[in-house]
């Protein structure tokens, strides 16, 4: 099995991260909150610690059809990884553009764009869903003829750009700018802004966006975020309620159109863009943020930590250990990581004032 690239960049991104965050403090902008950065690296590490099912399922699928149907036999050359990174990033630009209008892919996207602020943090809020819809798209890759090695590097390289354009930190690079996604380019994606909703789809290549006409200069500033307000910094809740929210409504339609409209159709807060919602966009809403006491604070942190260290032991070990193990293992970060999301949102100690309230007597 090949190396897991995005996994051994790790240190390398919360490096990142950590450098970020105190230039932020030091100048001042306020581009981090403790409690959303906790929240989208716990995203982040959710779908690593998932990934074991999903990326191993990818990886064999995309050997398996390589050495048994592969219609040809593409020698790898640098010329090879050009066009190989071209097309990669052709069909993510595709995949992309479609998560944004049918909304069970939506479902799963809506995961990396309900946080309100834009730092390299969100790069790392990763969707569980969107890692298993993602597996047959590139599979043709393998039946085309591109070795596992070629693709597998660069699909890793196309990742690791994503997570360095999510930074207001950087300048426009204008020049560079004009072919390659920037910063500059990905913050108005990840904007509200009426004028910027569904623009800049691009991974790598701007001129995706620039041939297909969904490209956007900026013109005002973005306010980051979706139509919708957000209502949870939980990692785990965050994961499925969009796609709880989709299916529910698909089940409310009495005919089987109205079923596949519901699933398949524009998500509802597209269309709530162009109305209501959309009047929010630019406004300066207040961020959803919860209350919460400096111990709240301190122990969401803490477990943090303690969960940092754990996911760290457990990368180290993860390949041999057993399938239970390993499902166990996934079973009690999801627990944990679901914890701090209710200390984040304020409901542990909302919890124990009802309990409280209740006046349960032994």
């Amino acid at each position: 099995m090949y190396p897991d690239i995005i996994a051994i960049c790790i240190p390398f991104m919360i490096a990142c991260v950590v450098i970020e965050f105190l230039y932020d403090m030091r100048r001042k902008k306020k581009n981090y909150r403790i409690n959303a950065a906790i929240s989208n690296i716990s995203c982040g590490i959710f779908e690593q610690v998932t990934g074991f099912i999903s990326k191993g399922l990818f990886a064999l699928l995309y050997i398996y059809l390589y050495n048994t149907h592969r219609l040809y036999t593409i020698e790898d050359s640098l010329l090879v990884f050009i066009g190989l990174m071209l097309l990669v990033d052709l069909v993510f630009y595709g995949f992309h553009r479609l998560s944004h209008v049918c909304s069970v892919l939506w479902a799963g996207h809506v995961v990396h764009h309900e946080v309100e602020e834009f730092n390299l943090t969100v790069a790392l809020r990763r969707s569980v869903m969107q890692e298993f819809t993602i597996i047959s798209v590139y599979l043709p890759f393998a039946v085309l003829g591109f070795s596992p090695a070629a693709f597998f590097l660069i699909f890793a390289a196309h990742n690791l750009y994503q997570f360095l354009i999510h930074t207001s930190y950087l300048p426009e690079f204008r020049t560079f700018g004009l072919i390659f996604n920037t910063p500059y380019h990905h913050e108005i994606h990840h904007a509200r802004n009426r004028c910027y909703v569904d623009k800049n789809f691009a991974g790598v290549l701007i001129i995706w966006d620039k041939m297909f006409g969904t490209f956007a200069k900026r013109t005002e500033t973005p306010e980051i975020g979706i139509g919708q307000e957000t209502t949870t910094l939980n990692p785990v809740t965050a994961q499925i309620t969009t796609l709880a929210r989709v299916f529910a409504e698909a089940k409310s339609k009495p005919s089987l159109r109205g079923k596949l409209v519901a699933l398949f159709g524009p998500p509802s807060y597209l269309s709530k863009k162009s109305g209501a919602a959309a009047d929010h966009a630019g406004t300066g809403r207040e961020k959803f943020d919860p209350l919460i006491s400096k111990a709240s604070l301190q122990k969401a942190i803490m477990w943090f930590a303690f969960m940092l260290i754990t996911i760290t032991v457990y990368r180290n070990y993860e390949t041999s250990l057993p399938l239970g193990v390993q499902l166990f293992a996934l079973a009690m970060v999801g627990g944990l990581l679901f914890y701090i999301g209710l200390i984040l949102d304020n409901k542990v100690r909302a919890a124990e004032q009802a309990d409280a309230a209740s006046g349960t007597e032994v």
